[in-house]
Protein backbone atom coordinates (compact mmCIF):
# COMPACT_ATOMS: atom_id res chain seq x y z
CA UNK A 1 0.00 0.00 0.00
CA UNK A 2 1.29 3.53 -0.71
CA UNK A 3 2.51 5.51 1.70
CA UNK A 4 0.10 8.46 0.89
CA UNK A 5 -2.71 6.42 1.19
CA UNK A 6 -4.28 6.62 4.71
CA UNK A 7 -5.33 3.04 5.32
CA UNK A 8 -7.58 1.10 7.70
CA UNK A 9 -8.31 -2.41 8.35
CA UNK A 10 -11.87 -3.51 9.46
CA UNK A 11 -12.30 -6.93 10.58
CA UNK A 12 -15.68 -8.54 11.38
CA UNK A 13 -16.12 -11.14 13.86
CA UNK A 14 -19.10 -12.83 15.95
CA UNK A 15 -19.25 -11.46 19.26
CA UNK A 16 -21.46 -14.58 20.78
CA UNK A 17 -22.86 -12.47 23.66
CA UNK A 18 -19.64 -11.97 25.75
CA UNK A 19 -20.96 -8.60 27.11
CA UNK A 20 -25.38 -8.57 27.41
CA UNK A 21 -27.07 -5.10 26.83
CA UNK A 22 -30.28 -7.02 27.76
CA UNK A 23 -32.79 -4.06 29.23
CA UNK A 24 -30.68 -1.25 28.09
CA UNK A 25 -33.12 1.55 26.81
CA UNK A 26 -32.10 1.78 22.87
CA UNK A 27 -34.79 4.80 22.17
CA UNK A 28 -31.48 7.20 21.78
CA UNK A 29 -29.08 6.71 19.36
CA UNK A 30 -25.52 8.74 19.16
CA UNK A 31 -23.80 9.16 15.77
CA UNK A 32 -20.25 8.64 16.50
CA UNK A 33 -17.37 9.78 13.70
CA UNK A 34 -14.69 7.12 14.00
CA UNK A 35 -13.08 7.68 11.27
CA UNK A 36 -12.85 10.42 8.52
CA UNK A 37 -10.62 11.97 5.62
CA UNK A 38 -9.38 8.61 4.08
CA UNK A 39 -8.39 7.88 0.91
CA UNK A 40 -9.36 4.22 0.92
CA UNK A 41 -9.27 1.54 3.55
CA UNK A 42 -9.56 -2.16 3.88
CA UNK A 43 -12.57 -4.30 5.14
CA UNK A 44 -12.53 -8.08 5.58
CA UNK A 45 -15.81 -9.99 6.75
CA UNK A 46 -16.67 -12.58 9.21
CA UNK A 47 -20.34 -13.70 8.62
CA UNK A 48 -22.72 -11.77 6.60
CA UNK A 49 -22.18 -7.72 6.14
CA UNK A 50 -25.13 -5.85 4.21
CA UNK A 51 -24.41 -2.72 2.15
CA UNK A 52 -26.87 -0.38 1.20
CA UNK A 53 -27.22 2.87 -1.07
CA UNK A 54 -29.11 5.55 0.93
CA UNK A 55 -30.69 7.25 -2.06
CA UNK A 56 -32.18 3.97 -4.18
CA UNK A 57 -32.33 1.31 -1.16
CA UNK A 58 -30.33 -1.26 -2.99
CA UNK A 59 -29.09 -4.03 -0.56
CA UNK A 60 -25.48 -5.83 -1.16
CA UNK A 61 -24.30 -8.74 0.44
CA UNK A 62 -20.98 -9.02 1.34
CA UNK A 63 -19.66 -12.34 1.22
CA UNK A 64 -18.28 -14.06 3.93
CA UNK A 65 -14.59 -14.12 4.77
CA UNK A 66 -13.66 -11.80 1.93
CA UNK A 67 -11.06 -8.75 1.88
CA UNK A 68 -12.78 -5.55 0.43
CA UNK A 69 -11.18 -2.44 -0.86
CA UNK A 70 -12.83 0.55 -0.26
CA UNK A 71 -12.19 3.99 -1.62
CA UNK A 72 -14.21 7.03 -2.96
CA UNK A 73 -14.89 8.18 -6.48
CA UNK A 74 -16.14 11.55 -8.49
CA UNK A 75 -19.57 12.35 -8.52
CA UNK A 76 -19.92 10.60 -4.59
CA UNK A 77 -19.58 7.11 -5.60
CA UNK A 78 -17.94 4.51 -3.19
CA UNK A 79 -15.95 1.71 -4.36
CA UNK A 80 -16.61 -1.51 -2.84
CA UNK A 81 -14.06 -3.39 -4.43
CA UNK A 82 -15.35 -3.78 -8.00
CA UNK A 83 -18.85 -2.72 -7.34
CA UNK A 84 -19.85 0.90 -8.05
CA UNK A 85 -22.54 2.45 -4.77
CA UNK A 86 -23.85 5.91 -4.67
CA UNK A 87 -22.60 7.68 -1.58
CA UNK A 88 -24.13 7.24 1.43
CA UNK A 89 -23.61 3.57 2.11
CA UNK A 90 -25.44 2.01 5.76
CA UNK A 91 -22.92 -1.03 6.70
CA UNK A 92 -25.54 -3.32 8.83
CA UNK A 93 -23.89 -6.46 10.42
CA UNK A 94 -26.45 -9.42 10.25
CA UNK A 95 -26.85 -10.05 13.36
CA UNK A 96 -26.57 -8.64 16.64
CA UNK A 97 -23.72 -10.48 17.99
CA UNK A 98 -21.59 -9.38 15.30
CA UNK A 99 -18.56 -5.95 15.83
CA UNK A 100 -15.95 -4.53 13.27
CA UNK A 101 -12.31 -3.88 14.17
CA UNK A 102 -11.44 -0.30 12.96
CA UNK A 103 -7.44 0.69 12.87
CA UNK A 104 -7.42 -1.74 15.68
CA UNK A 105 -10.48 -0.97 17.86
CA UNK A 106 -13.76 -2.74 18.12
CA UNK A 107 -16.96 -1.26 17.38
CA UNK A 108 -20.70 -2.60 17.13
CA UNK A 109 -23.53 -0.68 15.55
CA UNK A 110 -24.38 0.38 12.03
CA UNK A 111 -22.01 1.98 10.03
CA UNK A 112 -22.95 5.20 7.16
CA UNK A 113 -19.93 5.12 5.28
CA UNK A 114 -19.76 8.87 3.02
CA UNK A 115 -17.87 10.13 0.36
CA UNK A 116 -17.52 13.86 1.69
CA UNK A 117 -15.42 15.95 -1.56
CA UNK A 118 -13.17 13.00 -2.63
CA UNK A 119 -12.85 11.31 0.83
CA UNK A 120 -14.30 8.84 3.21
CA UNK A 121 -16.18 9.42 6.71
CA UNK A 122 -16.98 6.44 8.75
CA UNK A 123 -19.63 7.43 11.41
CA UNK A 124 -21.59 4.78 13.81
CA UNK A 125 -24.76 4.64 15.00
CA UNK A 126 -24.90 3.30 18.80
CA UNK A 127 -27.37 3.14 21.73
CA UNK A 128 -26.14 5.55 24.25
CA UNK A 129 -25.64 2.58 26.99
CA UNK A 130 -23.30 0.86 24.79
CA UNK A 131 -21.43 4.11 23.99
CA UNK A 132 -20.76 4.35 27.39
CA UNK A 133 -19.23 1.42 27.48
CA UNK A 134 -16.69 2.49 24.92
CA UNK A 135 -16.19 5.76 26.84
CA UNK A 136 -15.57 4.62 30.59
CA UNK A 137 -12.25 2.69 29.36
CA UNK A 138 -9.94 5.01 27.86
CA UNK A 139 -11.78 8.35 30.08
CA UNK A 140 -11.15 7.04 33.27
CA UNK A 141 -9.47 3.57 33.45
CA UNK A 142 -11.89 0.03 33.00
CA UNK A 143 -10.81 -1.30 36.55
CA UNK A 144 -10.98 2.10 38.85
CA UNK A 145 -13.27 1.42 41.88
CA UNK A 146 -17.13 1.01 40.85
CA UNK A 147 -18.01 4.23 42.49
CA UNK A 148 -16.07 6.44 40.57
CA UNK A 149 -16.85 4.63 37.33
CA UNK A 150 -20.31 5.11 37.90
CA UNK A 151 -20.08 9.11 38.75
CA UNK A 152 -18.22 9.16 35.40
CA UNK A 153 -20.78 7.15 33.22
CA UNK A 154 -23.72 9.94 34.69
CA UNK A 155 -20.80 12.61 33.68
CA UNK A 156 -20.33 11.06 30.38
CA UNK A 157 -24.18 10.73 29.86
CA UNK A 158 -24.80 14.07 30.67
CA UNK A 159 -21.87 15.38 28.61
CA UNK A 160 -23.14 13.66 25.30
CA UNK A 161 -26.72 14.61 25.12
CA UNK A 162 -25.90 18.22 25.87
CA UNK A 163 -23.84 17.88 23.11
CA UNK A 164 -26.24 16.31 21.01
CA UNK A 165 -26.51 17.42 17.06
CA UNK A 166 -24.10 20.13 17.16
CA UNK A 167 -22.70 18.86 13.80
CA UNK A 168 -25.22 17.78 11.39
CA UNK A 169 -23.54 14.78 10.36
CA UNK A 170 -22.26 13.20 13.69
CA UNK A 171 -22.91 13.96 17.20
CA UNK A 172 -20.17 13.02 18.61
CA UNK A 173 -15.71 12.25 18.04
CA UNK A 174 -14.19 9.63 19.21
CA UNK A 175 -11.53 11.82 20.44
CA UNK A 176 -10.57 14.46 23.12
CA UNK A 177 -12.52 17.14 20.98
CA UNK A 178 -15.17 15.49 22.64
CA UNK A 179 -14.74 12.09 24.66
CA UNK A 180 -12.33 9.29 24.18
CA UNK A 181 -13.87 6.37 22.53
CA UNK A 182 -12.85 2.91 21.12
CA UNK A 183 -15.46 1.02 20.62
CA UNK A 184 -15.36 -2.20 22.96
CA UNK A 185 -11.86 -2.13 23.81
CA UNK A 186 -10.97 -1.80 27.40
CA UNK A 187 -14.49 -3.05 28.59
CA UNK A 188 -14.53 -4.38 32.08
CA UNK A 189 -17.05 -6.33 34.14
CA UNK A 190 -16.90 -2.72 36.51
CA UNK A 191 -17.69 -0.61 33.18
CA UNK A 192 -20.71 -2.60 32.18
CA UNK A 193 -21.96 -2.53 36.00
CA UNK A 194 -21.08 1.05 36.41
CA UNK A 195 -23.19 1.67 33.21
CA UNK A 196 -26.38 -0.40 33.42
CA UNK A 197 -26.80 0.19 37.45
CA UNK A 198 -26.92 4.30 35.98
CA UNK A 199 -28.73 3.46 33.47
CA UNK A 200 -30.62 6.70 32.09
CA UNK A 201 -29.50 9.06 34.91
CA UNK A 202 -27.97 12.26 34.27
CA UNK A 203 -27.19 15.40 36.17
CA UNK A 204 -28.98 18.56 36.13
CA UNK A 205 -29.60 22.07 36.96
CA UNK A 206 -33.56 23.94 37.35
CA UNK A 207 -34.83 20.73 35.44
CA UNK A 208 -32.16 21.11 32.84
CA UNK A 209 -29.07 18.92 31.65
CA UNK A 210 -26.25 21.02 31.53
CA UNK A 211 -22.42 20.27 29.85
CA UNK A 212 -20.68 18.15 32.48
CA UNK A 213 -17.28 18.83 31.71
CA UNK A 214 -15.01 16.68 33.23
CA UNK A 215 -10.82 16.18 33.71
CA UNK A 216 -8.35 14.14 34.82
CA UNK A 217 -6.90 15.84 37.76
CA UNK A 218 -8.07 19.47 39.19
CA UNK A 219 -4.95 20.28 40.88
CA UNK A 220 -6.60 21.20 43.67
CA UNK A 221 -9.12 23.42 42.51
CA UNK A 222 -11.75 22.73 39.77
CA UNK A 223 -12.34 26.10 37.71
CA UNK A 224 -15.10 27.83 35.59
CA UNK A 225 -16.17 26.84 32.21
CA UNK A 226 -15.48 31.10 31.66
CA UNK A 227 -11.63 30.83 32.72
CA UNK A 228 -11.20 28.25 29.54
CA UNK A 229 -13.69 28.71 27.02
CA UNK A 230 -15.55 32.09 28.31
CA UNK A 231 -18.97 30.60 28.61
CA UNK A 232 -21.41 31.07 31.12
CA UNK A 233 -21.09 30.08 34.78
CA UNK A 234 -23.79 27.90 35.93
CA UNK A 235 -23.32 26.87 40.08
CA UNK A 236 -22.50 23.74 39.53
CA UNK A 237 -19.56 24.58 37.76
CA UNK A 238 -18.72 27.55 39.91
CA UNK A 239 -15.16 25.44 41.02
CA UNK A 240 -14.34 23.99 44.33
CA UNK A 241 -11.61 23.33 46.55
CA UNK A 242 -10.46 19.59 45.53
CA UNK A 243 -8.52 18.11 48.36
CA UNK A 244 -8.24 14.98 46.64
CA UNK A 245 -6.20 15.46 43.79
CA UNK A 246 -3.25 14.46 45.76
CA UNK A 247 -0.90 11.08 44.98
CA UNK A 248 -1.03 10.73 41.37
CA UNK A 249 1.08 10.98 38.55
CA UNK A 250 -0.58 14.20 37.23
CA UNK A 251 -1.03 15.70 40.86
CA UNK A 252 2.45 17.41 40.05
CA UNK A 253 4.81 17.96 36.96
CA UNK A 254 7.43 20.24 35.22
CA UNK A 255 8.11 20.86 32.07
CA UNK A 256 11.67 22.88 30.17
CA UNK A 257 10.92 25.35 27.69
CA UNK A 258 14.01 26.71 25.73
CA UNK A 259 14.87 30.41 25.01
CA UNK A 260 14.17 29.76 21.11
CA UNK A 261 10.75 28.07 21.72
CA UNK A 262 9.55 31.28 23.44
CA UNK A 263 10.90 33.42 20.58
CA UNK A 264 9.30 31.32 18.22
CA UNK A 265 6.18 31.56 20.42
CA UNK A 266 6.22 35.28 20.75
CA UNK A 267 6.49 35.22 16.65
CA UNK A 268 3.61 33.06 16.03
CA UNK A 269 1.43 35.31 18.12
CA UNK A 270 2.25 38.68 16.04
CA UNK A 271 5.36 40.16 18.20
CA UNK A 272 9.07 40.02 16.45
CA UNK A 273 11.60 40.09 19.14
CA UNK A 274 15.09 39.24 19.88
CA UNK A 275 16.01 37.94 23.46
CA UNK A 276 13.91 37.17 26.05
CA UNK A 277 15.42 39.07 29.33
CA UNK A 278 12.27 37.60 31.94
CA UNK A 279 9.46 35.59 31.97
CA UNK A 280 7.07 35.14 34.71
CA UNK A 281 2.95 34.61 35.60
CA UNK A 282 1.17 38.39 35.15
CA UNK A 283 -2.24 37.38 36.32
CA UNK A 284 -4.23 34.19 37.88
CA UNK A 285 -8.25 33.06 38.05
CA UNK A 286 -10.27 32.13 41.25
CA UNK A 287 -8.73 29.05 41.48
CA UNK A 288 -4.88 30.02 40.79
CA UNK A 289 -4.46 28.90 37.36
CA UNK A 290 -2.53 31.19 35.09
CA UNK A 291 -4.51 33.72 33.02
CA UNK A 292 -2.06 35.54 31.37
CA UNK A 293 2.03 35.53 31.44
CA UNK A 294 4.60 38.76 30.48
CA UNK A 295 7.40 38.20 28.70
CA UNK A 296 10.12 41.09 28.98
CA UNK A 297 11.69 41.24 25.60
CA UNK A 298 14.21 43.29 23.41
CA UNK A 299 11.11 44.97 22.08
CA UNK A 300 9.01 45.67 25.57
CA UNK A 301 6.61 43.76 27.71
CA UNK A 302 4.73 41.58 26.08
CA UNK A 303 1.22 39.97 27.88
CA UNK A 304 -0.18 36.58 26.46
CA UNK A 305 -2.76 33.89 27.45
CA UNK A 306 -1.10 30.98 29.18
CA UNK A 307 -4.00 28.54 27.15
CA UNK A 308 -2.07 29.51 24.13
CA UNK A 309 1.16 28.76 25.76
CA UNK A 310 -0.33 25.64 26.73
CA UNK A 311 -1.41 24.30 23.25
CA UNK A 312 2.23 25.85 21.34
CA UNK A 313 4.11 23.64 24.00
CA UNK A 314 1.88 20.56 24.25
CA UNK A 315 -1.14 19.75 26.16
CA UNK A 316 0.47 16.37 27.39
CA UNK A 317 3.85 18.06 28.19
CA UNK A 318 2.27 21.54 29.80
CA UNK A 319 -0.35 19.61 31.20
CA UNK A 320 -2.33 22.45 32.61
CA UNK A 321 -2.15 26.12 33.11
CA UNK A 322 -2.52 25.64 37.14
CA UNK A 323 1.39 27.00 37.17
CA UNK A 324 2.44 27.26 40.89
CA UNK A 325 6.58 28.20 39.57
CA UNK A 326 8.40 29.75 36.55
CA UNK A 327 12.20 28.87 37.13
CA UNK A 328 14.87 30.31 34.64
CA UNK A 329 18.06 27.73 33.88
CA UNK A 330 20.08 27.80 31.19
CA UNK A 331 18.72 28.38 27.92
CA UNK A 332 15.18 28.89 29.29
CA UNK A 333 12.71 28.13 31.69
CA UNK A 334 11.58 25.54 34.19
CA UNK A 335 7.54 25.43 34.49
CA UNK A 336 6.03 23.84 37.37
CA UNK A 337 2.67 22.82 37.69
CA UNK A 338 -0.38 21.08 39.05
CA UNK A 339 -2.94 18.70 37.55
CA UNK A 340 -4.26 18.12 34.09
CA UNK A 341 -6.60 19.31 31.64
CA UNK A 342 -9.27 22.10 31.59
CA UNK A 343 -9.86 21.43 35.39
CA UNK A 344 -13.94 22.27 34.74
CA UNK A 345 -16.58 19.85 36.54
CA UNK A 346 -15.51 16.11 37.99
CA UNK A 347 -11.34 15.85 38.51
CA UNK A 348 -11.00 12.05 37.82
CA UNK A 349 -8.39 11.39 39.97
CA UNK A 350 -10.66 12.86 42.45
CA UNK A 351 -13.35 10.83 41.87
CA UNK A 352 -10.93 7.67 42.18
CA UNK A 353 -9.64 8.97 45.91
CA UNK A 354 -13.48 9.57 47.13
CA UNK A 355 -13.84 6.58 46.25
CA UNK A 356 -11.24 5.00 47.71
CA UNK A 357 -12.32 6.46 50.72
CA UNK A 358 -16.07 5.21 50.47
CA UNK A 359 -18.31 7.48 48.74
CA UNK A 360 -20.85 6.39 46.67
CA UNK A 361 -21.17 8.26 43.30
CA UNK A 362 -23.73 10.31 44.18
CA UNK A 363 -21.60 12.30 46.84
CA UNK A 364 -18.66 12.06 44.59
CA UNK A 365 -20.97 14.25 42.04
CA UNK A 366 -22.61 16.59 44.03
CA UNK A 367 -18.64 17.49 45.40
CA UNK A 368 -18.08 17.97 41.74
CA UNK A 369 -20.93 19.46 40.40
CA UNK A 370 -22.41 21.39 43.70
CA UNK A 371 -26.56 22.56 43.12
CA UNK A 372 -26.75 19.93 40.87
CA UNK A 373 -29.51 17.20 40.94
CA UNK A 374 -29.33 13.59 39.20
CA UNK A 375 -32.56 12.51 37.50
CA UNK A 376 -33.80 9.87 35.20
CA UNK A 377 -33.27 10.66 31.39
CA UNK A 378 -37.34 10.52 31.02
CA UNK A 379 -37.71 13.75 33.18
CA UNK A 380 -35.79 16.30 31.22
CA UNK A 381 -35.89 17.77 27.26
CA UNK A 382 -32.83 15.55 26.15
CA UNK A 383 -34.41 16.12 22.02
CA UNK A 384 -32.04 16.68 19.24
Amino acid sequence: MKHYFRTIIILFFSFLNLYSADGINRSIEIRILVANDLSNFELKTYGKIYATEEKTGEKYLLLENSLYDIRPEKNEKIIISDEKLLSPVYMENSTPESYIVIDGKKYRGKFKLANKNGKLNIIEYVDIERYLWGVLGPEMGANWPIEALKAQAVAARTYTLATLSKNNDYDMTNTTQHQVYTGFDNISPQIISAVNETRGEVLTYKNKIFTTFYHANSGGHTTTPSGVWNSKIIPPLRGVNDPYYKNSPSANWSVFISNRDILNFLNKNGHSVNRIKSFRIYSKDKSGRTVKFLFNTDKGSIKLEAKDLRSFIGTFDMKSTFITSIQSVKNGYKIYGRGWGHGVGLCQDGAKKMADKGFDYKKILSFYYPGSKIKDIDEVNHER
